[in-house]
């Protein structure tokens, strides 16, 4: 009996990583407050973290993306080492 290995590649197909809206957003620190336009319109939401999101947009290599499919405001920031920099995640809620 003989017995043969096949190597079979599968591929899968990825899912699209969903593209962000460039914004520019305006945060209040003391309220949370995060507005900002968007081509659909004015938006408002409130983050659990705008200290943090405003020390972020400070350090933007790039304008601030929405994507408004998983409620997140990626900011892109410098980092040693990697050419494209580091994406930070920020979640915002409805306000």
């Amino acid at each position: 009996m003989t017995i043969t290995a096949v190597n079979r590649t599968v591929r899968t197909q990825q899912a699209k990583r969903p593209e962000g809206i460039p914004v520019l957003p305006a945060v209040d620190i003391n309220l949370g407050s995060v507005t900002f336009f968007t081509p659909g319109g004015h938006r408002q939401y409130w983050s659990a973290e705008p200290a943090e999101l405003v020390n972020a947009l400070t350090e933007a290599v790039r304008p601030a993306q929405w994507i408004p499919e998983i409620g997140t405001l990626v900011v892109t920031v410098a980092q040693t080492g990697v050419r494209a920099g580091r994406r930070l995640g920020f979640r915002l809620a409805a306000h």
